[in-house]
């Protein structure tokens, strides 16, 4: 009986050590897989988060009257960002008054310019009148058979064509402008008009409003300051359109492939995104990667940003 307990509990031992065995073969089989794997991982700790840059600029000359946003502010649609005052020279205004003269000689150009063909109807009657005694008179000729038919036909096409002629000038000198030119001269006039009138409402106050959601990154005037026609007032880091970059070394580049995983933290909370494109940077054997990010990111800018790549 005793020999059967000692036996039993022998087959006992051999199974546990075998088991011990197994495992200690598999935990070592994932440790050094596992750290095969994180081998082959690439980390970067130098990104940093890069947004479409807006910038909103001046539509006419004007002065800045209120700043209604200051830097790092989180803006919506429609916010209003700058209240202007439009103003003018008083060469804009001469230039802007040259354009309305110009533009009213057009339309009278093309309304009533057909009268000044008018004129020359005299002469081209006359001249019409002595072709049509050539006309006649070759006729007499070529009865008598003194001329042949050929100078006939000759002087009868040049009776046709100083018909022809007069004709055409007495259409021109009814005055009916072409439709569409007088229509477009016309657009023309009001559109000059209008620039004029805005030109000369100098007390004429207008706001300035975000076109997109972001946040403001610079501000470039201040209350008081004069601003000509296309001088940047603010720029907007966009919301809805930012990614993440960081420099690679060339040794590194062959680690990387559109469409791969890579993780990270932004914000405080984990994300993935993927890798975009690379392109080449200012510094030598250095490439410039874009990671994608989602969504629903935390908004603001970050910098040393710790990327992982997964192999």
């Amino acid at each position: 009986m005793e020999n059967d307990i000692t036996d039993l509990l022998k087959k006992r031992a051999y199974l546990l050590l075998l088991l011990f065995l197994l495992i200690v073969v598999c935990v070592s089989f994932f440790l050094l897989y596992g750290m095969g794997r994180r081998s082959d991982q690439l980390t970067l700790s130098n990104a940093r988060l890069v947004h479409e840059q807006s910038t909103l600029q001046a539509g006419n000359p004007s002065i800045v009257q209120e700043i209604h946003i200051a830097e790092g502010d989180h803006v919506t649609l429609g916010t209003l960002l700058v209240t202007v005052q439009n103003v003018f020279s008083d060469e804009e205004i001469a230039r802007l008054q040259k354009n309305v003269e110009l533009a009213q000689q057009n339309v009278a150009q093309i309304r009533y310019g057909a009268a000044a063909t008018s004129q020359n109807l005299p002469v081209q009657s006359e001249r019409l009148d002595a072709a049509r005694s050539r006309m006649e008179r070759m006729n007499e000729l070529y009865e008598m058979g003194a001329i042949s038919a050929a100078k006939r036909d000759e002087v009868a096409a040049a009776y046709e064509q100083e018909k022809s002629a007069l004709t055409l000038g007495s259409r021109q000198s009814a005055g009916v402008p072409n439709p569409a030119a007088l229509r477009a001269a016309e657009e023309q006039l009001e559109k000059a008009e209008e620039s004029l009138a805005k030109a000369r409402d100098h007390t004429g106050a207008m706001g300035l409003f975000a076109a997109r959601e972001g946040d403001v990154s610079a501000i470039f005037v201040k209350q008081g300051d004069r601003i000509d026609s296309g001088d940047s007032i603010l720029s907007l880091d966009v919301a809805e359109n930012c990614w993440i970059e960081a420099e690679i070394s060339a040794e590194d580049v062959s680690k990387i492939y559109p469409g791969q995983i890579v993780r990270y933290e932004l914000g405080g909370q984990s994300a993935e995104g993927t890798v975009e494109e690379s392109a080449e940077s200012e510094k030598e054997d250095v490439k410039i990667v874009r990671i994608s990010v989602p969504p629903d990111r935390i908004a603001g800018n970050e910098e040393n940003i710790v990327l992982h790549f997964l192999p």
